[in-house]
Formats: structure tokens, C-alpha cells, sequence
């Protein structure tokens, strides 16, 4: 992730957001009603050297999250598998 280039020019970071259109396209060829793509990455970068670095530096946890990139930490206050596990239940 420290050598991706920003977000908005990053193919395999916005993944996730061209998978639903496939997906529909896939229901409606198949005539599947309940095919669903999603994508995340877990970061092997550890969220403080990533956060400055990527993008315009200013990405926060939420936004990472949000961009569907999470880092492989479990606590009480962050828990990337719930994360993605919450994000498959939406």
C-alpha cells in the first residue's frame, strides 16, 4: 500500500465499488438473484505508516474503512474481521 498511488488512480483499491455493477450484470445474465462480489484489502502496511503516506496523508481508520482497506488488528475499538463480516450482512 506505501507504493499505491492514490486512491482515486488505484484500480485494485476501488475494486470494490465496480463489483456490484458485475454482479448485477451476472444476476441478469444468469437470472441469479442473489449473486454478490465484494472485494477488501488487508493491509500488510500497519495503519500508522499508512496513514500519512497514503493518498493526501489526512486518511483516518473510518476512511480507510470506508475505501473497503483494513488492517489486520483485533480489539475492542477495531476488529477488521468484524469489519468485513459486517459488511457482507448490508
Amino acid at each position: 500500500m506505501l507504493h499505491a498511488e492514490a486512491y482515486q488512480h488505484d484500480d485494485k483499491a476501488r475494486l470494490h465499488e465496480s463489483l456490484p455493477h458485475l454482479a448485477a450484470a451476472m444476476c441478469k445474465r444468469t437470472g441469479i438473484k442473489d449473486i454478490v462480489l465484494d472485494s477488501f484489502i488487508v493491509s500488510a502496511t500497519p495503519f500508522e505508516d499508512l496513514r500519512t503516506r497514503y493518498d493526501d496523508g489526512s486518511w483516518d481508520r473510518k476512511k480507510f474503512t470506508e475505501a473497503h482497506i483494513v488492517f489486520p488488528d483485533r480489539s475492542a475499538q477495531y476488529d477488521y474481521i468484524e469489519i468485513i463480516m459486517r459488511q457482507q450482512t448490508t
